[in-house]
């Protein structure tokens, strides 16, 4: 029931799970209800490289009916946020309507997504409320390629390589473990790649680069 959760019992209790001792006849019944936050995901169609629309009449054929201003797009902050009665807690919110256009102010890069009210669709449908559309990554032609790092799942002290740096810049690289400690700082100038080696202990580290004004974020894993 991957589309359904669990809401609560008809004597009005909300736990999932719970024990009950029966003295008497009794009757117990479980409501459950649809995940319309997620379910279906809403198609979306990329027009053009800078510009994304909901599949209205996909949609509609699926017997949902909505105007323009029952669509709002966001921005992923982190990740997607749930979809609770009604409020988006730090996604930001983008336009509103059937189109969202991507520009440069964007920085070329972002997961999106519309949240879109459904609520004057025909009673009878699984979802009446607030529905989702699937999550969609863009990346811009004119986005500057991120760095790497290989491989990932390393054993102590093995050599990796950090690839993809942009020689016009400087680049520092800075090794921390998963408390955030600081490890170990590393700095270049007109590379594309660097040389590094791995921790000597077993665990996650985290590797930030900073090529020019580019900030990466990387990972690795010490295995034994």
């Amino acid at each position: 029931m991957e589309d359904w959760h669990f809401d609560h019992w008809s004597d009005g209790d909300t736990s999932a799970v719970r024990q009950v001792e029966v003295l008497g006849d009794a009757h117990y019944i479980a409501f459950f209800a649809p995940n319309c936050g997620d379910y279906p995901a809403l198609p979306v169609v990329a027009l053009y490289d800078w510009l994304l629309m909901l599949d209205v009449r996909a949609i509609q054929t699926k017997g949902y009916f909505f105007g323009e201003e029952n669509v709002a797009w966001y921005r992923v902050r982190g990740a997607p946020d749930k979809i609770d009665e009604g409020v988006s807690a730090d996604d930001e919110r983008m336009a509103t309507g059937y189109y969202l256009t991507i520009d440069q102010s964007f920085q070329g890069t972002g997961d999106y997504y519309a949240v879109v009210d459904v609520s004057g669709s025909p009673s009878g449908l699984l979802c009446t409320g607030l529905m989702r559309s699937e999550l969609v990554h863009y990346t811009s032609s004119a986005a500057p390629p991120a760095p790497f790092l290989e491989p990932t799942m390393v054993r102590p002290s093995e050599p990796q390589r950090l690839l993809q740096l942009n020689p016009d810049h400087p680049t520092t690289v800075t090794v921390y473990d998963i408390a955030g400690h600081r490890l170990q700082t590393l700095s270049a100038d007109g590379v594309e790649r660097m040389s590094l080696q791995a921790e000597g202990g077993a665990g996650c580290y985290l590797v930030v680069v900073q090529n020019g004004d580019q900030r990466t974020v990387l990972r690795y894993v010490v295995i034994k």
